[in-house]
């Protein structure tokens, strides 16, 4: 994320230029530690932050970036870019679009919370 677009502005802007849509972010479901994640080694270190957006306008575009814009089931899920994210954390965000009322998923000291603890 580049500093300067700030902590949303970044990933709605980023869904649209990439597939077309315009979201609303609505929740932050995940804030990963890319190291603790499973995916391959990265020379920087990273956290990855999910949210559950709302479709608010636009439609299906492909961009430099993306060949393809589709909505694919769980069970239908197309080949991921292990880079960037995992089957395990698509998994989970099935869970919490499911189970709405799950609490935020944080990695902390090498596992993971599933709620937060004032």
């Amino acid at each position: 994320m580049l500093p300067t677009r700030g902590l949303l502005k970044h990933p709605l802007k980023e869904v649209y230029e990439e597939s077309g849509y315009q979201v609303r972010a609505i929740k932050l479901l995940a804030v990963y530690d890319r190291d603790k994640q499973g995916h391959p080694p990265f020379p920087f270190y990273v956290y990855k932050l999910f949210f559950k957006c709302e479709l608010i306008g636009g439609s299906s575009s492909s961009s430099i970036e993306t060949e393809e814009v589709g909505f694919f089931p769980e069970e239908a899920l197309p080949e991921l870019s292990i880079g960037r994210v995992t089957p395990a954390q698509i998994m989970r965000l099935f869970q919490h679009d499911r189970q709405p009322d799950l609490p935020t998923d944080f990695d902390y000291n090498g596992s993971r919370l599933r709620e937060v603890h004032p």
